[in-house]
């Protein structure tokens, strides 16, 4: 799977769209169905995640996304759900195709991505399946906005690039 996605950029796309609907089933289940346990994991997690990005550590941040997401995946109590999603988190991980530092370096992403978790956290503490679902989906389209708005930015360099050496050429 990694070489079709590091062949193809729009598998990236194709995998952040994946993943907005299936973290969203993920959550809501979790939702539903977290156990006490569950729910103090998330917690440590959560309280983790705010320690790291307190201390400005984007590398424990980042690890601590990933971890976040795999126990909400855990928390679903849905074994097929939980194995895809790790395969997910594997790729990201590996950051083959999809440069969290992307969505790390964009303006106030971290501040955002933090309340972002907060949101599906405190919707899965809550017992709401709903905000679950809703602010799962949230953090995934902002991760895909970053995504588009970063690719964006790299295709202006680019050109501004190239013109600055024409210039001098010229």
């Amino acid at each position: 799977m990694l070489e079709l996605i590091a062949d193809h950029p729009k598998a990236t796309d194709d995998y952040l769209e994946y993943r907005r609907e299936v973290e969203g089933i993920a959550a809501d289940f979790a939702a539903r169905r977290a156990t006490d346990d569950d729910k103090a994991l998330l917690t440590s997690i959560i309280e983790r995640m705010k320690a790291a990005h307190q201390k400005e550590d984007v590398a424990e941040e980042a690890a601590l996304d990933v971890e976040f997401h795999q126990a909400v995946s855990e928390a679903a109590h849905n074994v097929i759900l939980m194995h895809t999603l790790r395969s997910c988190y594997r790729l990201l991980s590996n950051g083959s195709f999809f440069s969290r530092s992307l969505v790390y370096g964009y303006p106030g992403a971290r501040d955002r991505l933090l309340d972002q978790h907060l949101a599906v956290y405190k919707a899965i503490m809550d017992d709401d399946p709903a905000g679950a679902r809703a602010a799962a989906e949230a953090h995934m389209d902002f991760v895909q906005q970053c995504k588009k708005d970063a690719e964006k930015a790299k295709a202006w360099q680019t050109v501004s690039r190239l013109r600055r050496q024409q210039r001098k050429a010229g």
